[in-house]
């Protein structure tokens, strides 16, 4: 009788544990808004887990939003971001850009050496037709 009862216990704290563990991956992370522009007929939306950028390799999100708020496939997306240095040519940060698995968002993996003002143009290419934008981050 013990011997059932702890296989019980056992297996009781098995499933919670396997259940917690699928939701939360299952959950994505709460994502801050840290700007958005107008671009022709949409909104382009750059948001972060913890609502700011930071310098060295990082990652946010960006979002093509209608004006209804619903999210746009835009296709093909490439970012560039730059930093003004006064006295020589801009300094140039990495960044990488993969669509989700949520048609109208899309991660970019970045690495934005230096802390300061940033430029990021963001320039798209399909079912939403063709567009570009830029938008200004502080990097921290």
């Amino acid at each position: 009788m013990m011997r059932s009862l702890m296989r019980w216990g056992l297996l009781l704290t098995l499933i919670a544990t396997v259940a917690s563990g699928c939701r939360t991956a299952g959950e994505s992370t709460a994502l801050k808004e840290v700007q958005r522009v107008h671009a022709g007929a949409l909104d382009v939306v750059l948001l972060s887990a913890s609502g700011a950028l930071n310098q060295g390799k990082d990652s946010f999100v960006l979002e093509f939003r209608s004006a209804d708020g619903q999210l746009v496939d835009v296709g093909t997306v490439n970012v560039n971001a730059t930093m003004a240095m006064a006295g020589m040519g801009p300094m140039l940060g990495e960044s990488t850009v993969n669509p989700t698995s949520t048609k109208g968002r899309y991660e970019v993996a970045s690495n934005l050496n230096m802390a300061g003002s940033w430029r990021f143009t963001v320039e798209w290419n399909g079912p939403a037709g063709k567009g570009s934008t830029s938008l200004a981050g502080t990097v921290s």
